[in-house]
């Protein structure tokens, strides 16, 4: 296995993440890491934990799936939605649980980050998204988000709370 190849080892492998960009295939206005991208899920996990009420062991597990869910991208580098089918997703799964194990998260904390993670890709690309592209993707992520919210398991209240949040920051952006 070459150096460039294999799980990640050590603390400059991590500090890679400042430098594998996102958003290959949409035009945007800013450069976008893996590294911010990983911190403000973050910091979109953190603030939105308690209205999905989660306990305190789900808030910790969260925020730390928060910090390191896109680690692996390291080497594989970001693939973009639309060009994951079912097969290379799960064949990317594979490859990415070999570089870097996810952490053992129960299916709502999964949600709730996933819920958090495309929230934030759709608050960077109102914020930088350039032309109808951009446009585009940030609308079909939210029908995605909706979406994976309405089969989640969370009650009615609680995706009724977390849809205000996502709409409060989004008209703040």
């Amino acid at each position: 296995m070459s150096k460039h190849q294999g799980r990640l080892a050590g603390a400059a492998d991590f500090l890679k993440a400042s430098y594998v960009s996102r958003w290959g295939i949409v035009c945007v206005s800013k450069d976008q890491s893996i590294a911010e991208h990983m911190y403000r899920v973050w910091q979109l996990t953190r603030a939105w934990g308690p209205l999905a009420n989660l306990t305190s062991s789900e808030q910790a597990c969260a925020e730390e799936h928060a910090l390191t869910h896109d680690l692996a991208e390291i080497r594989t580098g970001d693939c973009p939605t639309p060009f994951k089918g079912v097969q290379i997703r799960e064949a990317l799964s594979r490859i990415e649980e070999s570089i870097y194990p996810s952490l053992p998260v129960t299916g709502r904390v999964k949600e709730f980050v996933k819920y958090c993670d495309t929230a934030e890709a759709i608050l960077f690309l109102k914020l930088h998204g350039q032309g109808q592209h951009a446009a585009d993707v940030a609308e079909l992520l939210q029908q995605q988000m909706l979406k994976g919210l309405d089969e989640s398991a969370f009650a009615p209240l609680i995706k009724q709370q977390l849809i205000e949040a996502f709409q409060s920051t989004h008209d703040d952006t």
